[in-house]
């Protein structure tokens, strides 16, 4: 489920900043707030992919770059932060747990 919504996630996502970066809805185009939320945003996808391979750092990174955009720009509505965060959520978990298991002695 988590590689799943980390590639639907990312896909759209690279579907709405070409199509904004294509043709600017808000005027004559992104300025530098803007520009760094589409940062931290790829970011954020890029650290899904990540987790793909790598549970814990690609989480970590995909939550604190999520965070800092969180932080940056404000949003009316959260929902979408959730969406976003849900890849990360569910890969920290599954690292954490599978850490868990290796250390456990039986």
């Amino acid at each position: 489920i988590a590689r799943l919504s980390a590639l639907l996630i990312a896909g759209c996502y690279v579907f709405m900043v070409a199509g904004e970066l294509l043709s600017p809805h808000s005027g004559n185009g992104p300025d530098l707030r803007a520009w760094s939320g589409i940062v931290l945003l790829t970011v954020t996808c890029a650290g899904m992919l990540l987790a793909s391979r790598w549970e814990l750092p690609g989480a970590a990174l995909s939550l604190a770059a999520l965070t800092a955009f969180t932080v940056l720009i404000k949003f009316n509505r959260y929902a979408v932060h959730f969406v976003f965060a849900l890849p990360g959520i569910l890969f920290l978990a599954d690292g954490l747990l599978r850490r868990r298991r290796t250390l456990t002695p039986t």
